[in-house]
């Protein structure tokens, strides 16, 4: 899987929903989540979910820590977010355009500030 860091625009809403299958059946919808995600000027297309997990930022290095340690003059009662910041990992099948490119995404959500980031793809 290559790996990134960028920022991507995303819209919620039910995984998969209108999408047929090979055999032009109706697929059942999953739930909410990244419906479509907005990577480098191109829409992409949420087919399915293949995992999901929830990540904690490196706390140990946030400015509070950071503080009690004494490796920085922020006040100790600084927590900045640090210790509750997490991210919610979504790896997703994506597809874009009707025969368009197909390939695995790992996006990432940010709790504490609502953004999206694409952190990996395997296309």
């Amino acid at each position: 899987m290559r790996r990134y860091d960028e920022t991507i625009d995303v819209r919620s809403g039910r995984i998969g929903e209108g999408i047929h299958g090979l055999d032009g059946e109706l697929l059942a919808a999953h739930p909410e989540g990244p419906a479509q995600f907005v990577w480098r000027d191109r829409l992409w297309r949420v087919l399915g979910v293949q995992a999901r997990w929830i990540e904690s930022d490196a706390w140990w290095n946030g400015s509070a820590a950071r503080a009690v340690r004494g490796d920085d003059a922020i006040a100790a009662t600084d927590t900045g977010g640090d210790v509750l910041c997490e991210h919610e990992v979504w790896r997703v099948e994506a597809a874009n355009g009707r025969d368009g490119s197909r390939g695995v995404y790992e996006l990432a959500h940010a709790w504490s500030d609502g953004s999206w980031s694409l952190r990996g793809v395997n296309d």
